[in-house]
């Protein structure tokens, strides 16, 4: 009878033992498992921040690359209209004009495919690098750009109000001459475009 007792109480125990084994065991499964869980968690975060890190970056270069772009094209436009300058500084006497192109001065607004739009010449969609390269003045040696710049001069105003000179007994108006030059820029990539004007006045013989 007692020795009945003790070998229940030893299969209980065992029966006890086993249970807790299982129990540590699934324990230790679900903590394995929530580990896991959440390295996968954190590496997808981390590999999030360093895909936008990337994105951000080579968004960063892309802008940096296009304003060194519109920078090159701002000063192959200023190189242009200094060109037109210069050129009109050693006229003495007036430039002669034309509609076509055909001398180096136009008259005022001849480029302009449609005087009633109300439209800047220079703001024409067919106004392009075509026209340009037909019609424009170019320079030579800028480094670094795609194409040459190129300037127009078009003379746009004359005033003899304001300004005189006497001569023996009386005074002689002496006109002065607006001309207006734009000047036309790309960088090292032709979307990159710049287009620049200045106003020269001047007296001729």
């Amino acid at each position: 009878m007692q020795v009945t007792e003790i070998d229940g109480i030893k299969s209980r125990l065992i029966i006890m033992n086993k249970l807790s084994d299982r129990s540590r065991y699934t324990g230790m499964r679900q903590q394995q498992g929530a580990v896991l869980v959440f390295c996968l968690v954190f590496l997808a975060v981390l590999t999030m921040m360093g895909v936008s890190g990337m994105e951000s970056t080579t968004l960063e270069e892309r802008m940096s690359g296009n304003m060194r772009d519109h920078e090159l094209a701002f000063n192959a436009a200023e190189s242009a209209l200094q060109v037109g300058e210069a050129w009109l500084i050693l006229q003495n006497t007036l430039p002669i004009t034309s509609t076509d192109g055909s001398t180096a001065v136009w008259a005022e607004s001849a480029m302009d495919p449609d005087a009633a739009d109300g439209l800047y010449w220079w703001d024409h969609a067919n106004i392009n690098a075509a026209w340009w390269n037909a019609n424009a003045d170019s320079i030579a040696n800028v480094a670094q750009v795609a194409a040459q710049p190129a300037y127009v001069i078009e003379q746009y105003r004359t005033v003899d109000t304001g300004q005189s000179i006497a001569l023996g007994g009386g005074e002689t108006t002496v006109p002065r001459i607006f001309h207006r030059i734009t000047a036309r820029g790309v960088g090292i990539n032709t979307n990159a475009r710049a287009v620049v004007q200045a106003t020269f006045v001047q007296s001729y013989d």
